[in-house]
């Protein structure tokens, strides 16, 4: 069976032209022209019909009809929380809405009315804008919108900073999830616990988790150990706020007698360097290997993670073949719990 390709207009046209050859040209042109357009036009909508009736090419409004079938919700973007430190004179009063704000322009909530003791006193705060850009680091100044008598007007950001927030799941991150789910159902009926599994749980239970690692009998018999991994966050690794998110995931689906954990990854960082030769020592071969080399160790998410030497080469070859890899000089595999990190590429 050949794939179907759609005959253009100009195909069409020339088609039905030629079975209309026996009347005159006058009439011929325009009427193979508009014969052509509504042929054309049909064509496409049969072509669009095809693509709605599989998850793995439909469009968004039908993807949401897929994902309904199976209890495959899409990820919403999520909102930074976190506490920020305040200061000023002891029992003055912060009060829930209180709204501070960063110097990127994004203002956050008090989430809880407190009363400021002697130093810092921790304040509960929540971004008012979903998406990563309200993640800010431990240490960051924040100033109160109002004034609030007996405050001071700049708080800072308590560790381990401002985390949770995400940007709404991507359009192919749900369609690979609502085609896994139905793999599953299809196959075995249901999810009973296996590490595939938890590892779809881990990627259900908050938008920034792309993939998990997963260790049955880590901690003993019965045991299993969730690592969730996020590529778009810092080293990889998740925050508290994501690994809060998976628990609460795996509270309400796992398996009632499973004896599960969840934990970061062990961070296991990469060196790479390499000599190019001077005619091909560019800011664009720079770039373009970095992002190659860097895709594929971000593609190395399982348990027995392997990186070779070979993959590495072939990344860098996509971009030129005259260069030198002077490190690794040896395959990297990963040990129990461990994700390859990659640090910045050293230009030997």
């Amino acid at each position: 069976m050949t794939d179907y390709a759609r005959p253009t207009y100009e195909d069409l046209k020339a088609r039905i032209a030629a079975d209309l050859v026996a009347l005159p040209a006058v009439l011929r042109g325009p009427l193979s022209a508009a014969w052509a357009r509504a042929c054309h036009s049909q064509h496409g909508y049969l072509g669009w019909i095809d693509a709605q009736c599989s998850p793995l090419t439909c469009e968004l409004e039908r993807l949401y009809d897929w994902a309904a079938l199976y209890g495959v919700d899409r990820l919403l973007a999520t909102a930074a929380t976190g506490a920020a430190l305040a200061t000023g004179t002891v029992g003055t009063q912060v009060l829930a809405g209180t709204l501070l704000r960063g110097l990127s322009g994004l203002d956050y909530t008090v989430l809880a009315a407190v009363v400021l003791g002697v130093g810092s006193t921790p304040v509960s705060i929540r971004c008012g804008a979903t998406g990563s850009a309200g993640n800010q680091a431990a240490g960051l100044a924040l100033s109160l919108v109002d004034p609030v008598p007996g405050c001071a007007s700049t708080l800072s950001i308590a560790a381990p900073g401002l985390t949770g927030g995400a940007e709404v799941e991507t359009l192919e991150a749900w369609r690979a999830r609502v085609a896994d789910e139905w793999r599953t159902v299809v196959t075995r009926g249901a999810r009973s616990g296996k590490p595939d599994d938890y590892r779809y749980w881990a990627r259900t239970a908050h938008p920034a988790v792309t993939a998990a690692l997963v260790r049955p009998h880590a901690l003993g018999i019965g045991t299993v150990v969730v690592q969730p991994l996020c590529d778009s966050l810092v080293d990889r690794l998740p925050s508290q706020a994501v690994l809060d998110a998976v628990s609460a995931c795996l509270l309400d689906i796992a398996p009632a007698t499973a004896d599960w954990r969840v934990a970061a990854p062990v961070k296991r960082a990469v060196t790479v360097s390499i000599h190019l030769l001077p005619g091909y020592d560019t800011a664009g071969n720079r770039a373009a290997i970095s992002a190659a080399v860097g895709a594929t160790v971000l593609a190395e998410v399982s348990e027995t993670s392997v990186l070779a030497m070979a993959e590495i080469d072939a990344a860098i070859a996509t971009v030129t073949t005259q260069y030198t890899r002077v490190a690794p000089t040896a395959d990297i595999a990963v040990a129990a719990g461990e994700v390859l990190l990659l640090n910045p590429i050293v230009w030997a």
